[in-house]
């Protein structure tokens, strides 16, 4: 079957609102770097213009899997990918929700910008921060320890375009050659079917590194993401969140 995936841009005006300015320049952010999702990320001219006006200099990047420059990806969202290559005083993400500017929050290493977000449809200003994934990348801690002392393996694979990762997942066998790992296969992850699996001890995921960090609760017996898992120990002893890259 031929699949077409199509952009769903955004109709509507795209503009920073008066909060947002106010913020920017109540904080003496000077330099910003630029993100947008595809939904807005071609309307971003207006907030280009308004920035100018402010005397605040914006840098855009084009991430690694990204088609044009700005654009932002929930799921991409490790140091290397972002392409961040200039110094910048804040993140300005132009979109609603948190799912994408969040992956700024878990794709900086060390020094931790503030970032700010401009929502083009409720025309309002919020912001995200480390505090927003505290709680997920302390389950996340134990959910790397789970599995270190675990020996029954659920490993979880998708089908979809992009996103399946069966053959580095065998990696783990070599690996940890004292622990069994159980291989499932699906195109969407049935999170309410994990418990159909009791002998399972702890789980890995392989599709999106967001399933591993966002959904920690879905999974009751803990789960990490592929990547983290063939450098637990790496990753115990590390201070800084745990990675969420994805090749391997």
């Amino acid at each position: 079957m031929k699949v077409m995936f199509l952009d769903a841009p955004y109709s509507g005006s795209v503009e920073l609102s008066q909060d947002t300015l106010d913020y920017l320049k109540e904080k003496g952010y000077l330099k910003v770097g630029l993100y947008s999702s595809v939904q807005f990320v071609g309307k971003l001219e207006e907030v280009k213009k308004q920035l100018k006006e402010a005397g605040i200099v914006f840098h855009t990047y084009k991430a690694d899997r990204t088609n044009v420059e700005g654009q932002l990806l929930g799921c991409d969202s490790f140091p290397d990918s972002l392409n961040l290559k200039r110094e910048v005083d804040c993140f300005l993400y132009i979109g609603d929700g948190k799912f994408h500017p969040l992956a700024l929050v878990y794709g900086q290493k060390e020094e931790k910008k503030e970032i700010i977000c401009n929502d083009p449809l409720q025309k309002k200003m919020f912001l995200v921060s480390q505090e927003d994934v505290s709680s997920i990348l302390k389950r996340y801690k134990g959910s790397l320890v789970r599995f270190l002392s675990s020996r029954n393996i659920g490993v979880i694979v998708t089908i979809k375009p992009g996103q399946e990762q069966l053959k580095p997942a065998f990696l783990l066998e070599k690996k940890y050659q004292d622990k069994k790992f159980y291989y499932f296969i699906d195109n969407n992850v049935s999170f309410d079917q994990l418990e159909n699996y009791p002998f399972i001890e702890a789980w890995v995921n392989t599709s999106c590194p967001r399933v591993g960090l966002d959904d920690q609760e879905k999974f009751l017996k803990g789960v990490i993401n592929l990547n983290d898992a063939l450098r637990v120990e790496e990753f115990l002893a590390d201070s800084n969140s745990p990675s969420i890259k994805r090749k391997v």
